[in-house]
């Protein structure tokens, strides 16, 4: 894992045995690279080879030419975020400051102030590592209205994940249930700890192995499970103390999936900037549909690639040349990705024996089947015979 390099042009003194101790602090995700600033042109030639993702530089080496020196520095380190700082708020030099582009303005006490931008950086940092690493993925599946069934998907194939996983050798799957209001997975998967994502974020200071442990259930193959606390919240939970629990996950797995419940709202708006996919469960009746319109409308408002977006229409009865996916295409003008069909006897049986579908069942052979084509990885005890499709097993007899 890169560490976050953090670039020092610090001049005076009082203002370094401030900043030092706070980077030091951090020091498993920080590196700080310090430059005096006496010589400019040199200075810039260092931030080229450097290139610092934070950038503090001490008020005195701009204030005589604030505007000129911050354009200077933005042309060979744009990416880099800029902090200027300085003994007092001085309100004029505050204001010329952010008028020529810098992101920030500290004066002391510092230490607060940069801890939170620092822990705010590693974090971004870290998860934008994930995303671009392609052995490590992280996947949620969301509900379009509650009752699509988005929670039993996100059980079944994260199991069926976990056992092609366990079947090549590699990394476990974890699946984290962060439908904080009313989740179901502990229920589902039948967790055998009392540990919880609230766990987990508590101890997020001290968080190891040992104790990522004793918070996670296992029960099947390859895969372990974080539940939501059995009782109310006492809090709502920060973005951040999420982001870094998500993170050590990321860390430790080479599939995280997440069940994020049901309809968007602020608290799983936060979290999508973190997935490299999005899997929206809905079913194929009028309201299921016009939410998925919506929640795609509002994907678009908060910028969230849609590339990234998968439709999964789900409980689709009598399927027989795919009537109702094209028409929910149609009205939605969007592709389906994968289809399931409707097998809620079975469900409820399984479940209320303890269980979740046997793989021979239709829904969960096509659930397999969907897991293969998120994965890219056949599962070992695939039939190697072609079946007749999953909907000719539900067709109605027609007189």
């Amino acid at each position: 894992m890169r560490l976050l390099t953090v670039g020092l042009i610090i001049k005076r003194g009082e203002l370094l045995t401030e900043i030092e101790p706070c980077c030091q602090e951090l020091a498993r995700h920080v590196v700080a690279e310090k430059q005096n600033g006496e010589d400019w042109p040199g200075m810039l030639d260092w931030l080229t080879q450097t290139r610092p993702h934070l950038l503090l530089v001490d008020v005195e080496h701009l204030q005589n030419a604030m505007e000129e020196r911050v354009r200077q520095i933005k042309a060979v380190v744009p990416e880099s975020m800029i902090i200027a700082v300085h003994h007092s708020a001085d309100s004029k030099m505050i204001l010329a400051g952010l008028r020529a582009g810098l992101d920030e303005y500290f004066y002391p006490p510092l230490v607060s102030s940069l801890r939170r931008v620092l822990e705010q950086k590693i974090d971004q940092h870290t998860k934008n590592q994930f995303l671009t690493d392609s052995d490590r993925r992280t996947i949620a599946f969301l509900s379009a209205k509650g009752g699509c069934g988005g929670t039993t998907v996100a059980c079944h194939v994260a199991v069926e994940l976990g056992k092609r996983m366990h079947d090549s050798g590699t990394h476990h799957v974890l699946l984290a249930d962060l439908d904080l209001t009313g989740g179901n997975v502990r229920f589902l998967m039948r967790s055998k700890t009392a540990g919880s994502i609230l766990d987990a974020i508590e101890t997020t200071q001290g968080l190891d192995v040992a104790a990522w442990n004793r918070i996670v259930s296992n029960g099947h193959p390859g895969l372990e499970v974080i539940s939501t606390p059995a009782e109310a919240l006492p809090r709502m939970l920060e973005q951040r103390e999420l982001e870094r629990v998500l993170n050590f996950a990321r860390s430790r797995y080479q599939w995280t999936v997440l069940d994020l419940g049901c309809c968007l709202t602020p608290y799983n708006l936060s979290i999508l900037e973190g997935l490299n996919e999005l899997y929206l469960v809905a079913s194929p009746d009028v309201l299921a549909l016009f939410q998925v319109k919506q929640i795609f409308h509002e994907l678009q408002e908060h910028n969230v690639p849609l590339d990234r977006v998968r439709l999964i229409l789900n409980r689709n009865v009598d399927y027989e040349d795919k009537l109702v996916a094209r028409e929910a295409q149609k009205m939605l003008g969007i592709t389906a990705y994968f289809s399931l069909p409707n097998d809620y006897s079975g469900l409820t049986e399984a479940y209320a024996n303890g269980n979740l579908l046997p793989k021979h069942s239709p829904l969960g052979h096509q659930i397999s089947a969907l897991a293969s084509k998120i994965s890219g990885i056949e599962s070992s005890t695939q039939d190697q015979q072609r079946q007749a499709p999953w909907y000719r097993k539900f067709r109605v007899a027609r007189g």
